[in-house]
């Protein structure tokens, strides 16, 4: 061995970090190094057919990979390599990693060591990216886990080149981890044998100077991996479950947004058809014409979620459009829209790719469908109860006036229904969020997708600089606006819905006075 020996036959490992940080080069290191292999026989061990082609700004592993590493010292390290996170192509992609992760954790482990995290040490505060990377992460594990988390800061040289504040870290819990910092020389001794190559354009100080630096950097970095395998060692380790948990509640709670949303958008629709019952107030006819637009409206029928277990759907979520896609739909459970667009039933022969992919059953594109354990339910809520003290006074009513006032409860008794029905919802809602919050490392859902929106708002404002078209520019607006209305009705649902639920009451008074 080149590190000092541990004492767990397995150790279980997780690597996670966003986009650029040396995954696949850590990765590489902890293979030779835990094979006992020496610096002059370093070789690249990740597989290559996992790689993404293209720019280095996009993640270069396409999916989480399982590797199991034979050790000098008779044990074995299992690590999952994980896709970067802060995706250039898009949110969409790392819902896509986010999903996978949560898969290859549950197919590989039943219990864990350890999850070391990966970020660049030269960078002083938490950018944006790293900052949404992070909240994915802490969104994914449960607090329980929190003594099994450590980072691991690459590219800096020397102490001197750590620039990373603790203080950037949230959740705040995080800033207590175990930490330590690498330059890994992997990466330098490949370079150094490049030069060795060309050694005639270098002389042999200089050649001499750059093996120096790369066999010190080497013995430095065995000192800082012997400290991170003797805490691996001493971690308690930890079960699995919780962490899939946390991927089916936060698809759930995906649902019920979507859910809230359309009942709310429907509710917004009655109340803007019930202000029509204002118009003609004074024609002879107006009873006949109010039951008649009570009677329409209150038999409006209405979507809904409805589970459907294991079973996944295509469902379009674009506004006002409640199409069940495609159900059952026999693309793996996905939260990329871009894959549903290439490969569900419901873009064949369809013009486009990807996102722009247009959907045969309903019109939309691909980036307004998603994948749910639901799927929509047209229902009619007919159940209008005679209220025979009001059926009297309607009768014995002498005027128009009064006819209309006693009919006008009935329409108010039905809106506050309608709104009874958002109430139950953004509970269950709520009460999903907590218990969410209560499990999760980053103690908010809600934290996600705020940093979400700062990441796409950035990427919106490189979008304009960048001469984008504005047809990229208006879907790019909308998928802030969505997100914007997501965080939005998680905040009310967290705060007890007070503000929101008070203020359509108040709306509902000052409609009915109104109509008199």
């Amino acid at each position: 061995m080149t590190i000092k020996p541990w004492n767990k036959p397995v150790i279980n490992l997780i690597l996670i970090g966003e986009t650029g940080v040396g995954k696949t080069s850590m990765l590489n290191l902890l293979a030779n190094v835990c094979a006992g292999i020496e610096l002059n026989e370093f070789e690249e061990t990740h597989l290559t057919a996992n790689e993404q082609g293209g720019s280095q700004a996009g993640s270069q592993t396409n999916a989480p990979c399982f590797y199991s590493i034979p050790c000098a010292n008779g044990n074995t390290v299992n690590i999952l390599d994980t896709p970067g996170l802060a995706d250039t192509r898009g949110i969409d992609k790392d819902n896509e990693h986010k999903q996978a992760i949560a898969n290859a954790i549950e197919a590989n482990f039943e219990i864990i060591d350890a999850v070391l995290i990966l970020a660049n040490g030269t960078i002083p505060r938490l950018g944006n990216a790293t900052e949404y990377a992070l909240t994915v992460i802490s969104g994914m594990f449960p607090y329980s886990i929190i003594e099994n988390i450590a980072f691991v800061f690459t590219m800096v040289t020397d102490p001197l080149s750590f620039n990373f504040e603790k203080s950037s870290l949230q959740p705040e819990a995080l800033q207590s981890a175990s930490m330590w910092s690498i330059n890994n020389p992997l990466a330098q001794w490949k370079k150094y044998q490049e030069k060795l190559k060309n050694k005639e354009e270098y002389d042999e100080d200089i050649l001499q100077d750059m093996e120096d630096s790369v066999r010190s950097s080497y013995k430095k970095t065995l000192k800082t991996l012997g400290q991170i395998f003797q805490f691996l060692d001493k971690c308690k380790a930890q079960p699995t479950n919780d962490i899939h948990d946390l991927y089916i509640m936060s698809t759930d709670i995906e649902a019920s947004i979507s859910n809230v949303i359309a009942r709310m958008d429907q509710t917004e629709d009655k109340r803007a058809k019930l202000k029509a019952l204002r118009a003609n107030k004074d024609s002879q006819d107006q009873v006949r014409k109010v039951n008649e637009a009570y009677e329409e409206i209150i038999k409006t029928p209405f979507y809904e979620h409805e589970n459907t277990g294991a079973t996944h759907n295509t469902l379009c979520v674009a506004g006002s459009c409640y199409h069940n896609c495609h159900i059952d739909c026999g693309v793996g459970f996905t939260l990329d829209r871009a894959t549903l667009g290439d490969n569900c039933q419901a873009f064949f022969n369809s013009t486009g790719s990807g996102l722009q992919c247009r959907c045969t059953v309903c019109g939309h594109l691909a980036e307004d469908h998603q994948h749910y354990r639901s799927k929509w339910v047209k229902k009619i809520k007919d159940d209008k109860r005679t209220d025979e003290g009001a059926k009297k006074r309607y009768d014995d009513a002498k005027t128009e006036a009064e006819k209309i006032e006693i009919l006008m409860e009935g329409v108010e008794k039905e809106i506050q229904g309608l709104e009874q029905d958002i109430i139950d919802l953004e509970k269950e809602l709520g009460d999903l969020c907590e218990r969410y919050n209560d499990l999760a490392l980053s103690g908010s859902f809600s934290g996600y997708i705020s940093s979400a929106i700062r990441l796409l708002k950035l990427r919106e404002q490189s979008m304009k600089k960048e001469g984008a078209t504005p047809d990229a520019l208006q879907r790019m607006a909308d998928r802030i606006a969505s997100l914007e209305k997501k965080k939005k009705i998680i905040e009310e649902a967290q705060e007890g819905k007070k503000g929101k639920l008070d203020a359509v009451k108040s709306k509902i008074k000052n409609f009915a006075a109104r109509l008199w």
